[in-house]
């Protein structure tokens, strides 16, 4: 038979393995999907990442053909944690295991690298859409 001490240890071990995933029940995570559109045209293979303010975990979501988004939060969980948001979009890719080559900005900096993006996910379904401008200075990444 144990002693009482190593089952109060054991206990406050699995209470301290426990402690991180406390906030990140399913109930705080909103799906989150929408369009990402520059002077009324569909952005394609564009990356839009929602990172929650203060901080957390960011979600993420590339766009199709069609400009269409959705967020992804862990490998098995869509959506984006519940709360006020700094978002990115950029056009910027590295090839990764596909390649060498690095698809070019075509965004300007205020919606990447200087982002003005705030958005709001609240629980249950979200549709965010973006309607961009290509005003402003594109800058390159330093990929």
């Amino acid at each position: 038979m144990n002693p009482p001490a190593f089952d109060s240890i054991k206990l406050w071990l699995a209470l301290f393995l426990l402690l991180p995933c406390i906030g990140c029940a399913p109930g705080d995570i909103g799906l989150v999907e929408g369009t990402v559109t520059a002077d009324g045209q569909p952005v394609p293979n564009a990356m839009v990442t929602f990172f929650p303010r203060p901080d957390g975990r960011a979600s993420a979501g590339l766009t199709d053909e069609d400009g269409r988004y959705e967020l992804t939060y862990t490998r098995g969980q869509m959506g984006a944690k519940v709360g006020e948001h700094k978002v990115t979009i950029t056009t910027a890719v590295d090839g990764g295991d596909y390649g060498d080559t690095i698809a070019k900005e075509t965004l300007p900096a205020k919606y990447n690298l200087a982002s003005e993006l705030m958005e709001e996910v609240k629980p249950g379904s979200n549709t965010i859409d973006f309607d961009l401008d290509y005003e402003g200075k594109v800058m390159q990444s330093a990929y």
